[in-house]
């Protein structure tokens, strides 16, 4: 009979990645926090899928083989992603979730409150000058237009634009699911420019002018 899940510990996280060849898993190494949300993981996958699970899992070499495997293909996302992603696939799936559905659940944790690449060209095309100062969805549509060009965006056709901004914006998605924070330029302030008092000549003939055009 198999041990509870909480009682199994995987292996150190030399051995792990010892064990991890470049065609297999993400070059990212491990950490206590992604062995610890692995465990945690699999702890409440026994507890929603009892039946299920020592099914497939049905002794303690086989759960902790699989518990190595599920990390490896894991080990690129953040162990709160991880977390989200397990209790989102709970809520969601009456059979026990594969790896990779714990990772397109890890995706949407991570890209939550991006729009797609079509709604955010549209974002981008509507957009207007400054455009530091309007107030995006996400800076990921933002970048994605300064990346693909203001001119080019408004000047072009969507059959020779869009491809362009596509590509563009999901190399920035790329980077937001490692982990990338993508921030927004500092808009400039808007300064008063100082106004320095006229000399008194200058005043005159202002005045002077100002009298002859209304005729006083």
């Amino acid at each position: 009979m198999a041990k509870h899940v909480s009682d199994i510990h995987l292996p150190s996280n030399a051995s792990i990645a010892a064990g991890v060849n470049g065609s297999e898993a993400s070059t990212a190494k491990p950490t206590e926090a992604h062995v610890e949300a692995i465990n945690h993981l699999f702890t409440e996958l026994e507890l929603a899928y009892h039946n299920q699970f020592h099914k497939a899992f049905p002794d303690h070499q086989s759960l902790s083989m699989a518990k190595q495997l599920w990390l490896r293909l894991l080990v690129d996302f953040k162990p709160q992603h991880i977390a989200a992603a397990g209790r989102r696939a709970i809520c969601d799936n009456t059979f026990l979730p594969t790896p990779h559905s714990i990772r397109e659940y890890c995706d949407a944790a991570i890209t939550a409150g991006i729009p797609d690449a079509k709604a955010a060209y549209i974002e981008a095309c509507l957009s207007r000058e400054p455009r530091q100062n309007v107030s995006w969805s996400h800076p990921i549509v933002y970048l994605a237009g300064k990346a693909t060009d203001w001119f080019f965006l408004s000047s072009q056709p969507e059959v020779q634009v869009f491809p362009v901004f596509e590509r563009n914006f999901l190399l920035l998605l790329e980077r937001v699911k490692r982990g990338e924070k993508l921030d927004l330029p500092v808009a400039k302030a808007l300064t008063k420019k100082k106004q320095e008092p006229l000399e008194p000549e200058v005043q005159k003939e202002k005045l002077k002018a100002l009298r002859e055009q209304l005729d006083l």
